[in-house]
């Protein structure tokens, strides 16, 4: 079963757990990991930045991706946010659990 998962950085913890609880809660997620420490180097404004970030792996349907995107661009501190929509093969039990999670 294809599902969505969702990269997206934030800088710190307390935000990352913020936008992770609102999505679950709001059923725009079924599971949000969070990865502390991350070290990011990309270029902002003409300038290379290197921070230290925390990463959401955000697992969701085709569905509910847009309305997930809306609610973490309205929390994000962030001018832009990283918000990369891949899409993963789940197994057939953990896919129709995610489905049924979203539903409820």
């Amino acid at each position: 079963m294809t599902i969505k998962l969702v990269l997206c950085t934030t800088p710190d913890e307390k935000s990352a757990q913020d936008i992770a609880t609102a999505l679950v809660k709001s059923k725009l997620a079924a599971c949000v990991n969070i990865i502390k420490g991350i070290q990011s180097v990309y270029e902002w404004q003409g300038k290379v930045e290197v921070d230290t970030e925390c990463q959401l792996l955000i697992k969701t349907n085709t569905q509910n991706v847009l309305q997930a995107f809306e609610k973490v661009s309205e929390m994000h501190p962030y001018d832009v946010p990283e918000w990369l929509e891949l899409n993963a093969e789940a197994s057939s039990a953990y896919g129709q659990w995610l489905q049924t999670t979203l539903q409820q």
